[in-house]
């Protein structure tokens, strides 16, 4: 037994020792016992993690109730909002939010504890799933990475592991202590647990969605609508907000668009990420937020209402923002050049008047040409030489 399982074994109150997980552990079972197991084995790191102990004690039955729920069939009758699965759903969606900082927390966490005994890897491994994976391959002995290229390789690029490889090499660093060490390796442990609860939750919102709103998880995606709901408080919320206010869920008040080109779209919250306002020009999108907001409002009352169960009108409705969109951009047509009138060089028509008359003498012919131009009749002109 290592050193770790022994220090782990004096926290449990059961005399049998807790196995270790490997670098990707499994969801905990849906049991009391196995909960309060995990608990425990994550105690030295939630000792000095208050968010993410407080995080662990609300997301623990939730797991369960998503696991009880999972195995019985899906049924919709009633009320939606007085389901208690759909309220498992909004609670379970807003705590997805909270895994997510928490990860990155914790990610923030081993790279301090860890950064001794390889100070590199935080800036060659950017994810946090695979930096702690990483974490708990590598170990306390950084010289051994060579021999386990076939682990490392599951998850990272040949490239990345013969830069690891190097670096180790060159790498000015210590060992770490066992209580560095342990405080590193459950971290990680603690980390790939909760990224394993949020895909989890992500799944289960996902499948529910297709259950409770089929029309709206049809129209903008199950991920999309989720969000939508999680940020408005369910499909009542999401009825009661105005469809010029959607494009503003979960948007970041603070964000800067300057440089991103997005021609000044200032609402990039959760409907702009969906799967057609991405697929949009860019000088579009602006409309169809217009559009696709109007038809979510349209389709949260279909769901309310219990009808089109199959997401057909969400299908339709969907169909009908594409038919807009692609219509929206369809180019002017090309009518070609057009000919220039006919030139009409008639002098414009003037009245008679006092004006008009003395502009008519300014180039009238005076009684001196008229003499010279008048011919004498009869008479023969005589014949001049030179």
């Amino acid at each position: 037994m290592s050193l770790v399982d022994e220090l782990l074994a004096d926290f449990s109150p059961s005399p049998s020792p807790i196995q270790s997980r490997s670098a990707s552990p499994e969801l905990p079972p849906t049991n009391s016992e196995h909960q309060h197991d995990d608990n425990v084995a994550f105690n030295g790191v939630l000792a000095e993690l208050d968010s993410t102990a407080r995080l662990m004690s609300q997301l623990s039955p939730l797991l369960e109730q998503i696991d009880r729920y999972t195995e019985t069939p899906d049924s919709v009758s009633g009320n939606v909002e007085d389901n208690p699965e759909y309220k498992l759903l909004v609670e379970v969606n807003d705590l997805a939010a909270d895994v997510t900082n928490e990860v990155a927390s914790l990610h923030k966490y081993i790279a301090e504890k860890y950064r001794p005994r390889f100070p590199e890897l935080e800036s060659l491994v950017l994810n946090p799933v695979e930096y702690a994976k990483t974490v708990k391959v590598i170990g306390n002995d950084i010289s051994t990475i060579k021999d386990k290229q076939n682990e490392l390789a599951e998850f990272l690029q040949a490239a990345i592991i013969m830069v690891l490889a190097v670096s180790a090499l060159t790498s000015s660093s210590r060992p770490l202590t066992d209580e560095e060490f342990l405080a590193a390796n459950e971290s990680s442990e603690l980390l790939l647990f909760l990224d394993s609860a949020k895909r989890k939750i992500t799944q289960y919102v996902s499948t529910k969605l297709s259950v409770f709103a089929p029309n709206t998880a049809a129209l903008v995606g199950s991920q999309t609508a989720a969000q939508l709901f999680g940020a408005a408080g369910g499909l009542n919320g999401l009825l009661k907000l105005p469809a010029c206010n959607m494009p503003s869920l979960g948007a970041k008040r603070n964000q800067t668009n300057i440089g991103l080109g997005n021609t000044g779209i200032r609402q990039q919250g959760f409907l702009y990420f969906c799967p057609i306002i991405q697929s949009t020009p860019i000088d579009l999108r602006r409309q169809a937020l217009r559009i696709l907001s109007g038809k979510v409002a349209l389709s949260t009352r279909v769901d309310l209402a219990h009808t089109a169960l199959d997401g057909s009108q969400g299908l339709k409705m969907k169909l009908e923002v594409e038919e807009k969109l692609e219509k929206l951009g369809i180019p002017p047509s090309n009518k070609g050049p057009k000919a220039l009138p006919a030139p009409d060089d008639k002098p414009s028509k003037k009245r008679g008047g006092k004006r008009i008359r003395k502009y008519k003498q300014q180039f009238a012919m005076t009684d001196l040409r008229k003499a010279q131009n008048r011919m004498k009749f009869g008479e023969q002109d005589g014949d001049y030489i030179d």
